[in-house]
């Protein structure tokens, strides 16, 4: 794995890792941009009914062949409960995703983030990889144990609004992982602070993010506007910034 510099001041641009909780036939138009804009998408969660549902929605199938084409990975999104779920019910999920959808990855969420959970997710990402996931991301919503981030291509270490994301403090054992493992997912942020945001993932290493002005039960049920507009890449930081 490889290393990262604890005093590098820049990075590159954080890829956008976008939990698409909306449904292609209501904004069509939002699945067109996540299309056009594939050199800033990394991945897009698919997340038709907290789940794959009951049975395959063929609305999904032509934007999903979009993206497909265009390389982004699309992750099926499974909840775990905090390790509360049976790996068999997870896993189940996640093959309804394959058979359904054709994901290339799985999006894991509500992921536990302590030393005794540790064995059942190490479990769970070993078989989903074994059934065809490329990428696995651990959606924890905090930091974890940093053994975590043995088992997962994409850790999810911070979800919230952007008044908890002031005060986030970043543990030591991150600098020793690549950027690119860690994602932040910032909602409720006012629209004039939306840049900030970014250059505060870009100072926290975080090398996946998704930001938005959105708010509420579902601040995922959109693109926020000018999702896309902001561009960090090899921007300098000043040192104070970069600092947890």
């Amino acid at each position: 794995m490889k290393q990262a510099s604890p005093e590098r001041t820049t990075i590159s641009s954080p890829r956008f890792v976008v939990p698409a909780y909306f449904r292609p036939d209501v904004l069509p138009g939002d699945w067109e941009t996540m299309v056009n804009q594939v050199h800033k998408v990394k991945s897009v969660i698919l997340n038709p009914a907290s789940g794959p549902g009951s049975e395959p929605d063929p609305v999904f199938y032509l934007p999903l062949a979009k993206l497909h084409r265009a390389g982004v990975t699309v992750l099926g999104y499974v909840d775990t409960g905090y390790g509360q779920r049976p790996i068999q019910q997870a896993l189940a999920d996640f093959g309804l995703f394959l058979r359904w959808y054709g994901v290339t990855g799985v999006c894991f969420d509500r992921v536990s983030v302590s030393a005794e959970d540790l064995d059942h997710y190490a479990a769970l990402s070993r078989i989903a990889r074994e059934m065809g996931a490329g990428t696995v991301l651990f959606n924890h919503g905090a930091h974890p144990l940093a053994a975590y981030a043995e088992h997962a291509d994409l850790l999810g270490t911070f979800e919230g609004s952007y008044r908890a994301y002031l005060q986030l403090s970043v543990p030591r054992w991150t600098r020793t992982r690549p950027a690119e493992q860690f994602y932040h997912v910032v909602h409720s942020v006012p629209r004039e602070h939306l840049a900030d945001a970014f250059l505060l993932a870009v100072g926290r290493r975080a090398g996946c993010t998704y930001v938005t002005d959105r708010a509420g039960p579902n601040p995922y049920d959109c693109l926020p506007a000018g999702v896309f507009e902001y561009d960090m890449s090899e921007r300098p930081l000043p040192r104070r910034q970069i600092r947890p």
